[in-house]
C-alpha cells in the first residue's frame, strides 16, 4: 500500500515523499510504517496518542506531522498545519532540521537511529 501511495503522486512530490520514506526506513528499521488516514505514517506505540511521524504531499509543499509546536517557531520558512509543518519543496535546511528533531523525538520512546557505518 505505501508504493502504490507514493506511485499515485506527481513527480516532485514523489521525490521528496520517497525520500522522506527512505530516511524513515533506514534510520528507524524497527518503526513499522503503514498508511493510515491515508498517509505514510509510523508509530512508536500502539495508538497514534503514544507518537507518531507522518509526511502528506500537497502542491507548493509536503507536511511532515509530529509533536511540531516548538519545532515550528524555529523554522521561520516554513508555516504551521494543523499539527503539522508545512516544507516548500527544496527548502533542505528546514528537512534537515525536521529531521533532527524527529531523531530526538524518537529519542524519548527509546528508539535509536542506526548505527553509522
Amino acid at each position: 500500500m505505501l508504493s502504490e501511495y507514493v506511485a499515485s503522486l506527481y513527480e516532485e512530490r514523489r521525490r521528496h515523499v520517497k525520500a522522506f520514506i527512505e530516511f524513515m526506513n533506514t534510520e528507524y528499521p524497527k518503526l513499522t510504517n503503514k498508511i493510515s488516514f491515508s498517509l505514510p505514517m509510523w508509530l512508536v506505540g500502539q495508538k497514534m496518542k503514544e507518537g507518531y511521524v507522518a509526511i502528506s504531499a500537497a502542491k507548493n509543499h509536503f507536511s511532515i506531522e509530529e509533536f511540531v509546536n516548538r519545532l515550528a517557531e524555529s523554522l521561520p520558512t516554513c508555516k504551521k498545519g494543523k499539527r503539522c509543518i508545512n516544507i516548500k519543496y527544496g527548502d533542505e535546511p528546514s528537512l534537515h532540521r525536521v529531521e533532527e528533531s524527529i531523531h530526538n523525538f524518537l529519542k524519548l520512546y527509546h528508539f535509536e537511529a542506526r548505527a553509522s557505518p
